[in-house]
């Protein structure tokens, strides 16, 4: 499927003007752990006050249980993946979860989109990069 998006993404970045288009594409060949995944809540705070937008991330979208008030997910969603549990909640509350070629007929030059990356430093294994565990001034973990 990601071999296909790449087809299309690759004529649109190059027919079209749209860096958003190239954007996409660049993402798209990144491997998993440069496409961190992004929850709903992250998702919901960004798109506070750009309603009728369409949120894209490529990548997954995970759930939050922190989130208590389901009325703030009711937004577009354009994404790789979705949990279970993330795709219940927001077509739910009224939202919609939409696919990159879905959202290539909607937006070809991605107009009304935001494009959002969830956190890449979040992984546990960055706590063990730097100065070397035990030295003076270090903050790293063990392994």
């Amino acid at each position: 499927y990601v071999k296909l998006l790449v087809k299309l993404y690759r004529f649109l970045a190059r027919r079209t003007d749209a860096k958003f288009n190239a954007v996409v594409l660049k993402r798209l060949f990144m491997s998993r752990t440069n496409r961190p995944p992004m929850s709903i809540s992250k998702i919901a705070k960004e798109m506070k006050g750009k309603e009728g937008k369409i949120a894209v991330v490529v990548g997954t979208v995970t759930n939050d249980v922190r989130i208590l008030d389901d009325g703030m997910l009711k937004f577009t969603v354009c994404c790789l993946r979705a949990t279970d549990n993330a795709r219940a909640r927001i077509t739910a509350a009224g939202g919609e979860l939409i696919t990159f070629d879905q959202l290539a007929l909607r937006a070809p030059t991605g107009s009304n989109c935001v494009l959002l990356r969830g956190p890449l430093k979040a992984r546990e294994v960055y706590k063990h990069f730097g100065k070397a565990p035990g030295t003076p001034g270090s903050r790293q973990k063990p392994y």
